[in-house]
């Protein structure tokens, strides 16, 4: 066997191994890139799921009449202070809670740091829950700061969110047999008792 065919084979032995090398590093990337997507959505669905941000979005529901009534409607145009009407401190703290995770959230699915899809799948109504209550806040804080980047990554999610809700609206698989009957093939009268929380007449 010549030295020149000993060396072909030596080169190509040693290319196969870099080759395997690299392609058990990219199986690796992989499983790792899938474990820190797991790690991720797990920490974002613990947040939205959370008691913390729960309460927020519930007392969110009153922010429109604050800022409706002209006694109470200026506190939201000011710098917060100890000052301020403390149901003003407490619906600011909620949109804060709500708001700025939200546009956590958003900022890392636009940069492609957690799976977007996966997350709207989840919490699209979540999102646009959240963003119809903040907006009028939103509108506020932009027209006082004269920038449109308050939220703009809220507001990116919130996009992502009704498209995603017109063009699909349920994760289902399309052609699976569904367990429950669409609404309009109940009866009438369990209707009846599930809006009127009372048990189903026999």
């Amino acid at each position: 066997m010549s030295f020149e065919l000993l060396n072909t084979i030596a080169t190509l032995a040693t290319c196969a191994v870099v080759a395997t090398t690299a392609v058990a590093a990219l199986i690796q990337l992989r499983h790792l890139r899938a474990s820190n997507q797991i790690q991720g959505q797990l920490a974002i669905n613990a947040l939205i799921q959370g008691e913390e941000f729960r309460l927020a979005q519930i007392r969110l529901r009153g922010l429109i009449n604050l800022l409706a009534d002209p006694k109470i409607a200026w506190a939201f145009r000011v710098p917060l202070s100890e000052d301020l009407p403390p149901e003003v401190i407490a619906m600011r703290g909620a949109a804060r809670t709500v708001g700025s995770n939200l546009e956590n959230v958003g900022n890392m699915v636009r940069n492609g740091l957690t799976d977007g899809r996966l997350f709207i799948e989840q919490f699209s109504n979540v999102v646009l829950d959240a963003w119809t209550l903040l907006e009028p806040l939103t509108l506020i804080r932009r027209k006082i700061e004269k920038s449109d980047a308050v939220w703009e990554d809220f507001e990116y999610l919130t996009i992502l969110s009704r498209e995603w809700e017109q063009t699909h609206g349920t994760a289902f698989p399309k052609g699976r047999r569904r367990l429950l009957l669409p609404w309009p093939e109940i009866e009438l009268p369990v209707l009846e008792s599930l809006e009127n929380n009372e048990a189903p007449r026999k």
